[in-house]
């Protein structure tokens, strides 16, 4: 019973909704003009449709099939559909509504063209799902706009679907690690990864043969790239640390002389801008670094936000 009650008052906790509101802005974004581009490109055809129409590949079975059929028609309208619902996402305009919306939009549109997916698929399609719950539209919202001409209070945001989306880092993180068990990756190996990634010019942006010469730098970024991932579970620990800092006890106390969330997402961030400079990884970058906000609470996001705004002097 005292387990329970422990789920029940984690479940029930409540806070400013200025983290997630990050996490809802950048995924609503993310989602729309990356399907706004493909839409654009003309490339939605060769992904989502069947070879009769003028896809490439034959399309993959999915939930929706009893009720809904690829077509041109149907599948055009579902990806600008989708993207009108994640801008209202973006701008918080019936913020629930809208997270559910683009989200199913979403899981029918890839699950049609899983040939042609990658895992941040997954990765939009989990974090959509949360913000569905997230109570993100509680701030900088159009929702909280009419909230505020009605006279009532911004609403706080549940805390549990924040710390899903940092658990969902973590998984996305540590699962992509242990795939990597190859001596290319591993220490005592080659350690060669990313010296090959480099010369393969699958998804290059520009030509990287510049960087053949530097083997031994690309074997430690190989590494360290390796390390990084596997160091995962140090987030969601950190996060959970610097949110119990006022509790007792010698290892916890010395873990937040640092706040290990800032240094491990610095190096993500690094990591993933360069990436993203010389490599074409759809919406994987923009998506993941939306749901770096999700390791800090509402109230700490709140008061940086604060810290940022200019003083008002006084006449």
């Amino acid at each position: 019973m005292k387990r329970w009650q422990a789920w029940v008052e984690a479940a029930s906790r409540r806070e400013p909704a200025h983290a997630v509101a990050v996490v809802r802005v950048g995924v609503g974004l993310t989602v729309a003009l990356h399907l706004l581009s493909i839409w654009q490109s003309g490339v939605w055809r060769w992904i989502w449709l069947q070879p009769a129409d003028g896809g490439l590949v034959k399309l993959s079975s999915t939930p929706f099939d009893p009720w809904l059929r690829a077509t041109p028609q149907s599948v055009e309208v579902a990806v600008l559909a989708t993207a009108a619902a994640a801008l209202a996402l973006a701008f918080g305009l019936a913020t629930p509504l809208a997270a559910a919306l683009t989200a199913l939009g979403w899981a029918w549109l890839t699950d049609l063209g899983r040939n042609a997916g990658g895992s941040y698929d997954f990765l939009a399609a989990n974090l959509l799902f949360l913000l569905v719950f997230a109570g993100s539209g509680g701030i900088a919202s159009v929702d909280a706009a009419i909230r505020s001409r009605l006279g009532r209070p911004p609403p706080l945001a549940p805390v549990w679907p924040r710390w899903l989306m940092v658990w969902q880092l973590v998984v996305m993180y540590d699962t992509t690690v242990w795939q990597k068990v190859s001596s290319g990756w591993v220490p005592g190996g080659a350690a060669d990864a990313l010296w090959y990634i480099f010369q393969q010019p699958t998804w290059h942006r520009i030509d990287m043969r510049w960087l053949a010469p530097a083997y031994p730098l690309t074997q430690i970024a190989t590494l360290g790239t390796w390390a990084f991932e596997h160091a995962s579970v140090l987030l969601v620990l950190a996060a959970w640390f610097r949110h119990t800092r006022t509790r007792g006890g010698w290892f916890r106390a010395q873990f937040n002389r640092v706040d290990w969330r800032v240094l491990y997402l610095f190096v993500g961030l690094l990591m993933h801008v360069g990436i993203e400079l010389v490599m074409e990884v759809g919406a994987f970058t923009a998506l993941t670094l939306s749901a770096y906000a999700a390791a800090f609470s509402g109230d700490e996001v709140r008061r940086f936000v604060s810290g940022l705004s200019p003083r008002r002097g006084t006449a």
